[in-house]
């Protein structure tokens, strides 16, 4: 089976350096462009199913566009939001570090056991990915994953069978997508593309 995941088009967050989780940015104009490259390279994948998006706008917007392309239904599934990011959410880097300093140092240490208050740490954005994946595995379908950078990184470490210090090894733009062939509870990854 395949999995397809895409991630949602450039937001002002992203150009502005703004953690952005639970916290919904616009897409810039170049993000809206872009999606649709994404879309149109898509229809490659002619065993697709079904669409599953994050219900965050800029997620479903990019889902939208993909939908309308390759004329599938898209379920919208909450796991696939991106990790809260708690009081941290909807600041620039620089703020963050200087607002929030104790909190910062103990998350850059250990980024995948600190909860960030107000928020989540790696570990529950990890075993709530886990279980979508797992029953997306038992369906044995293809199917296109509308989502965000982080849970795509964590996605790609949960299919491949690595350890959660690795998720930054991986990165995918934003409109971008990533194949991953699963078989025999082995994924590998087929594609990484870039449409921005």
């Amino acid at each position: 089976m395949k999995f397809i995941l895409v991630r949602h088009g450039e937001t002002e967050a992203n150009i502005g350096g703004i953690y952005s989780g639970w916290t919904d940015f616009p897409l810039t104009e170049k993000g809206s462009k872009a999606i649709k490259a994404t879309a149109e390279a898509l229809k490659r994948y002619e065993n697709i199913e079904i669409i599953y998006s994050s219900p965050l706008n800029r997620a479903l917007t990019t889902a939208k566009v993909i939908s309308a392309s390759i004329n599938k239904e898209i379920k919208i599934v909450d796991n696939l939001r991106e990790m809260n990011f708690g009081i941290f959410d909807g600041k620039e880097r620089r703020h963050i570090q200087e607002s929030y300093a104790k909190e910062w140092k103990s998350w850059i240490e250990d980024y995948v056991n600190y909860r960030i208050p107000e928020g989540e740490n790696l570990i529950d954005v990890y075993n709530r990915i886990k279980d979508f994946i797992n029953k997306l595995i038992e369906e044995d379908k293809d199917s296109i994953i509308v989502t965000h950078g982080g849970i795509i990184q964590t996605m790609i470490t949960y299919l491949l069978d690595l350890g959660l210090d690795k998720i930054w090894r991986f990165q995918c733009p934003p409109a971008g997508y990533v194949e991953i062939e699963y078989i025999d509870k082995f994924g590998y990854i087929k594609r990484l593309t870039s449409c921005s």
